[in-house]
């Protein structure tokens, strides 16, 4: 009866470290496993027996690359079951609306490195990092094997290789690629190549983002993004950058209001715009009519002033002024003027 207390102080005690993070359960990995170096290609050397190779976490916790080498006859064949509960670091999940904004989906997965149909992995942790469903099933919700965005993309092809390539191996190296000091891969790099019962490479071509290096091997190189959401590699957190529907009814309905008005700003500027210039035109024109009565009057007095008026009665003649003068230049009278019947 005594070791009761102490017993619910034991499991008190160990929920607490649970709950705070103190303890976590350790990574399992139980498939036989076989480390190697590499070779100046970057492959397993080529021993005919399946090879995997994880690398330890490095100083942030954060995964490396997983390396493997096997057969068609090497790959697990049973289903894969139980629930990932590692949580890699940066490891933060969200859900987050996608398309039409009707939806809400995962934004992150735990993603394998090396997917369970090659290395039999679910829950160890240096086979996994935070990965995004986009990069990971090439959707957002479900999968879609022909994204060559996606990882599923190419692990389906070199899967259905090695099914129609029995005798043949398969070298697969994936290898998380970090910014700094990021803790969320910006990018996945897939290397792979096949190899012959000697360990002579052959080359596999699945289409998609694939280059080949000059020693024959194929290597792909994947972002780690999601096209509705914006991810701050550093912590792992993201924003979604698409809204629900509602808001997006919501902001084409006020895009809409605001293009009409906009529009509607625009004709009544125009038409101001308008009315000011035929004003200006009609203004120009009656300052033009006046500017050139005012010339052609001038013109007829500068004419008179120059060509005065000769009247050949009596060989008096008229000023601009409308003075008469006598033949010798004399002014003449208004009775002299009469006389001749000039008018005065």
């Amino acid at each position: 009866m005594k070791k009761k207390p102490l017993l619910l102080l034991w499991s008190l005690l160990l929920s607490l470290a649970l709950g705070l993070g103190v303890l976590s359960p350790s990574p399992t990995f139980n498939p036989p496993t076989v480390y190697a170096a590499e070779t100046s290609d970057g492959l397993l050397p080529f021993k005919g027996e399946k090879q995997i190779q994880l690398q330890d976490w490095d100083a942030k916790g954060r995964s490396q690359a997983a390396h493997i080498q096997l057969k068609e006859g090497d790959q697990p064949t049973k289903k894969r079951t139980g629930k990932i509960n590692f949580d890699p670091v940066g490891w933060h999940n969200y859900k987050f609306y996608f398309g039409d904004g009707n939806e809400q989906a995962w934004l992150m997965s735990r993603g394998h490195l090396l997917g369970y149909q090659f290395s039999g992995l679910t829950d160890e942790g240096r086979n996994l990092v935070p990965m995004t469903n986009w990069l990971n099933t090439g959707n957002y919700q479900g999968t879609d094997e022909s994204n060559p965005d996606s990882m599923l993309f190419y692990e389906n092809r070199l899967d259905s290789w090695l099914a129609t390539h029995p005798n043949y191996w398969l070298d697969y190296k994936v290898s998380p690629i970090y910014t700094g000091d990021e803790l969320i891969p910006r990018q996945i790099e897939l290397q792979y190549v096949g190899l012959d019962a000697k360990g002579n490479k052959l080359a596999i071509t699945l289409g998609g983002k694939e280059a080949t290096d000059a020693a024959g091997i194929t290597r792909v190189l994947l972002d780690n993004t999601s096209p509705n959401a914006e991810i701050d590699y550093t912590s792992g957190r993201a924003i979604n950058t698409v809204t629900s529907a509602s808001e997006q009814a919501a902001a084409k309905q006020r895009a809409a209001e605001e293009a009409a008005a906009a529009q509607a700003q625009a004709e009544a500027e125009a038409r101001a715009a308008a009315q000011a210039a035929e004003e200006a035109r009609l203004q120009a024109e009656a300052q033009a009519q006046a500017e050139a009565q005012a010339a052609a009057q001038a013109q007829a007095d500068a004419t008179v002033a120059i060509s005065p008026e000769v009247n050949s009665g009596g060989g008096y003649t008229r000023d601009a002024r409308g003075r008469w003068h006598r033949p010798n230049g004399q002014y003449a009278s208004k009775a002299e003027i009469a006389a001749a019947g000039l008018p005065w």
